[in-house]
């Protein structure tokens, strides 16, 4: 097992030395594809971005959904992008991985995809974007014991800015 350890380190390392840095952002998002019946949603993010990979961090809240709060708490620890135009644009796909609070904590794990546009390309300055995620939910169970782990798309716009 140790051997697989650091050959895993060592693939991550040589993958990451030919990296170079673009930009640090932060975001604000909301979810179009839930329906606000039950009350406004907002979460907010830190990405890094570098010129193949990314990485991010991001917290989300649904005060009142369906009667109960609802926390997600997800990351992506290894995502890759592709930067178009002098920087403006960005296409991404990750691997998301988490946890849900509903009355329990719940892990869930998906995939999503999204494009950016950056104002000022490579320098500071404003973003926005929108995506998608593909996500297996395990929190159902609070609502219905009987529910199984499903399968739900997520959207989301997000505005930030990048330093």
């Amino acid at each position: 097992m140790k051997k697989y350890i650091i050959i895993l380190l060592m693939f991550l390392m040589a993958l990451l030395a030919n990296a170079q840095d673009k930009r640090f952002a932060l975001y604000s998002y909301t979810d179009p594809v839930a329906t606000y019946k039950d009350g406004f949603n907002i979460g907010f993010g830190i990405e890094y971005q570098m010129t193949v990979y990314y990485f991010k961090a991001q917290a989300f809240v649904f005060p009142d959904l369906r009667g109960k709060q609802y926390i997600e708490v997800t990351g992506t620890p290894l995502g890759f992008n592709q930067h178009f135009g002098m920087d403006s644009f960005r296409t991404y796909q990750g691997l998301k991985l988490g946890f849900i609070r509903r009355e329990a904590w719940h892990p869930t794990v998906g995939l999503e995809t999204g494009l950016d546009f950056y104002f000022n390309g490579y320098n500071d300055g404003f973003c926005i974007g929108g995506g998608f995620s593909y996500d297996l939910r395990t929190d159902g169970k609070e609502e219905d014991p009987d529910i199984k782990d499903y399968w739900r798309l997520s959207g989301l716009i997000k505005v930030g800015f990048t330093f």
